[in-house]
């Protein structure tokens, strides 16, 4: 116990007489400070923290939508049900919405030029999603007026979107989301649009992959955000690893300051990798989420996963950090093309899957490839 003695100088208010000053001695006694209260006031004042999941595809084929008809609309809500829970439970969610969300207006279509009910939206504010990258192949499936109807809908469910743009003003809008205090950036880029070409003029629709500009790009936004994420559409469809350029090209987005690199587009799920930068820094590379709700029927692209992280910020120059990396397989079961059902693959068995234990196996042993610090669960916290 410390005891601190203070004088305290007691005198009446300056006037007539010449009163003599009275001096009170007095002791106070200070406790130790009990090192759980530090860490209360550190972690409430200077460290924060937050739950960040992403996962693959929202690729609405026809069979999908045709097989959530209802006299009232498309009901996917209660298709997901066993999975939604744990993006529900996140603090900040990401997707990536492959199809355009045009409604009957722009007229309802599957593969090759996909066209999506305006339920879909629903279905991601279901989800729980923040945001979603409008980046790929299919983006300008019903040209311009598709990417502003989709990018309307969004903005009436009060999702952020990446990748594809309105105009020009929202091509030059930084996509920062705030999460306890943490600023979050994302950007997303497409290798292609399967041959449609960018109408004259409007070059803002979507975002390409071109690394000089993505370097850029992110230049621009690194130092303004705490965690910066980006998406990347690309790679081989159907092959279950990267090939050697595009793991090149990561790395280099990972050198260029990406704490996070999501990608898309193979429809199969590829490795987690958490690569060591050359600045003593990690960033987790996820190469293909592969598909997370679609009505594709081959075992693997049937398979896919929410990757979740937990982002710790430490206040005052300490950095942000992304820490204990876990994957948690899915399956979407169907019966041919009806009674889809999306599900975590720990529970498959239940849902007719031959072998599901095998494949569970198989799939944790994938996923882990290229590192051993991803943890593979059946179900997350």
């Amino acid at each position: 116990m410390i005891k601190v003695f203070m004088l305290v100088l007691l005198s009446w208010p300056f006037g007539g007489g010449a009163d003599t000053a009275v001096h009170e001695a007095y002791s106070k006694e200070i406790e130790p400070v009990a090192g759980e209260v530090i860490n209360h006031v550190v972690s409430t004042h200077f460290e924060k923290s937050f739950s960040f999941a992403a996962a693959g595809d929202v690729l609405i084929h026809d069979h999908l939508y045709e097989d959530v008809a209802t006299e009232s609309g498309y009901d996917f809500i209660s298709r997901v049900d066993e999975v939604a829970p744990y993006l529900q439970n996140q603090d900040l969610v990401f997707l990536n919405q492959e199809t355009p969300i045009g409604g009957e207006e722009l007229r309802l279509s599957g593969y090759p030029a996909f066209n999506a009910p305006l339920e879909t939206a629903d279905l991601l504010e279901y989800l729980n999603a923040d945001i979603v990258s409008l980046a790929n192949n299919h983006t300008l499936d019903r040209s311009t007026r598709g990417v502003e109807k989709t990018t309307e809908i969004l903005q009436e469910k009060g999702i952020e979107y990446v990748g594809a743009n309105a105009s020009a003003e929202d091509a030059a809008r930084e996509r920062v989301v705030e999460v306890n205090g943490v600023t979050v950036g994302f950007l997303a880029y497409t290798y292609g649009t399967n041959g449609i070409p960018v109408p004259q003029g409007q070059d803002y629709l979507v975002n390409f992959i071109d690394m000089p500009t993505i370097v850029s790009d992110m230049e621009a936004l690194r130092d303004e955000v705490d965690l910066l994420v980006v998406s990347m559409h690309q790679g081989v469809e159907y092959a279950p690893y990267p090939r050697e350029d595009h793991v090149v090209q990561f790395e280099q987005i990972a050198e260029a300051g990406a704490d996070i690199i999501l990608g898309h587009h193979p429809h199969v799920l590829q490795p987690v990798d958490i690569y060591e930068r050359e600045d003593g820094g990690e960033t987790v590379i996820a190469y293909s989420l592969a598909n997370f709700f679609s009505a594709q029927q081959d075992l693997d692209t049937k398979l896919g996963g929410i990757i979740e992280f937990d982002i710790n910020h430490r206040a005052g120059g300490g950095g942000t950090t992304v820490e204990d990396v876990r994957f948690m397989p899915t399956y979407v079961h169907s019966n041919e093309y009806t009674d889809f059902e999306l599900v975590p693959l720990a529970d498959a068995a239940a849902y007719g899957l031959e072998d599901a234990d095998a494949v569970y196996s198989d799939v944790q042993t994938h996923m882990t490839s290229y590192t051993d610090e991803l943890e593979v669960v059946e179900y997350l916290d």
